[in-house]
């Protein structure tokens, strides 16, 4: 399974793809995709996602 997050400032296009060939539900993969990428600098605010260069303060 393939899950793809991209940031949502409409300026940007950044995205990660994350794929996982253990059997995962569509809910599990994106939480575990969003925790890695919180690692990163990514930022879910209000249920959207933002890269590092765009998270709103």
């Amino acid at each position: 399974m393939a899950h793809t997050i991209e940031c949502a400032h409409d300026d940007c296009d950044e995205s990660s793809l994350r794929a996982s060939y253990k059997p995962t539900t569509r809910e599990q993969e994106a939480a575990a995709h969003r925790r890695s990428l919180a690692g990163d600098g990514w930022g879910d605010i209000e249920g959207r996602d933002y890269c590092p260069d765009h998270t709103p303060a």
